[in-house]
């Protein structure tokens, strides 16, 4: 029988795919024009929306991000922007910590 911390493991393995897939990875570094942004997606102004948008709407549309709104604390957000840059995001050090601050204000729980 697996231990408990190998199935907590198995589950963040899980998630990570199935974000990956909602948020379809992108995988060739081209840049495409950004979408429009989808009904009920609102990204307020800020150096982590221009972020978000110079470096995530490359690979996939903003879609599935309200369904993480209020679930993904900033160290999830922050986790899930390292994943995406090993995917080909082009963030760095600092890019990072802003969009995973931006990201946890306006999609994070509610303080």
């Amino acid at each position: 029988m697996a231990s408990s911390s190998c199935r907590a493991r198995s589950r963040k393995s899980g998630l990570l795919l199935a974000l990956l897939a909602a948020f379809g990875a992108c995988t060739t570094p081209a840049r495409r024009p950004a979408p429009a942004f989808e009904p009920g997606v609102d990204l307020p102004a800020g150096r982590g929306r221009e972020i978000l948008m110079a470096s995530c709407l490359n690979c996939h549309e903003l879609s599935a991000l309200p369904l993480f709104a209020a679930f993904y604390t900033r160290d999830s957000w922050r986790t899930l922007v390292l994943t995406m840059k090993e995917h080909g995001a082009d963030v760095d050090g600092a890019e990072i910590e802003v969009l995973a601050d931006y990201l946890a204000q306006y999609f994070g729980p509610a303080t």
